[in-house]
């Protein structure tokens, strides 16, 4: 094997490594219990990988669902959130067991169905769902949204009602 062989490889596995703990040096947000389809996450670098059941989801990445797909993600404080198909949501903060425990999510696309767990039940004022028109401070243990552009009745629903920014009941449409 020539010098320059060696050296060409060994710079290709310290790249390779360099990557890996960049993708993985975020933390943990949740874990990836079902999948259906092609779903995907990004991180904030553009870098992006398949996710299958098993795979960790990390705070700072968006998770796309493609046509037809579902992803069903269980949170570190034991929430858990069904995306639905062509959905992107953004883990922008995810935090549980330390003095600043918090979830802030941002849906950009699509919907999804949330049981919320011990952070939205301990601390509810640091659980928000963000979309580009409205935050949502969630009041209670299940809720749905989904983030339309001006065709909520076709998605059978109605237009959230925000009082003082809370979601109480099941089903919200945010339309743009």
């Amino acid at each position: 094997m020539s010098l320059r062989h060696t050296t060409v490889s060994s710079f290709i596995v310290s790249a390779a490594m360099l990557v890996s703990t960049a993708v993985y040096s975020a933390e943990p947000a949740g874990q990836v219990i079902a999948v259906k389809g092609e779903v995907t996450a990004q991180a904030l670098d553009g870098t992006s990988r398949n996710l299958t059941k098993s795979d960790q989801v990390f705070v700072g990445e968006n998770i796309l669902t493609g046509s037809g797909a579902y992803a069903v993600i269980e949170f570190i404080d034991g929430a858990k959130a069904t995306m639905r198909p062509d959905s992107n949501l953004s883990v922008n903060k995810y935090a549980f067991g330390t003095e600043d425990d918090g979830a802030v999510l941002e849906l950009v696309k699509g919907g999804f169905r949330a049981i919320t767990g011990e952070i939205a039940h301990n601390r509810p004022d640091s659980y928000k769902v963000q979309t580009n028109v409205a935050t949502l401070g969630v009041r209670g243990t299940e809720f749905a949204i989904i983030l339309c552009e001006k065709d909520c009745a076709a998605q059978g629903g109605e237009t959230a009602e925000l009082n003082d920014g809370g979601v109480t009941g099941h089903g919200y449409f945010v339309s743009n």
